[in-house]
């Protein structure tokens, strides 16, 4: 079992491979996507940047209501 503590070892290669990436508009053809997709993340730090870029391209990203602030980014 895979599971196994101590068992790292694998002996076979991955069972699914996908073969194409995730397309965050390939259902969604609504206004708002099409918005958040042209959204440029600037005036925030790297790591905000990077989270933000990730919520988009996997549509996890919901605008806000008010503006938030990060400790790092001030």
């Amino acid at each position: 079992m895979s599971s196994q503590k101590g068992n790292v070892v694998r002996s076979r290669p991955q069972k699914h491979q996908n073969t194409f990436s995730f397309k965050n508009d390939k259902f969604d053809k609504s206004v708002q996507t099409k918005k958040i997709n042209a959204k440029l993340h600037d005036g925030v730090c790297q790591h905000c940047k990077e989270v933000l870029e990730w919520r988009v391209k996997y549509s996890k990203y919901r605008p806000l209501s008010k503006p938030k602030k990060c400790p790092s980014c001030n």
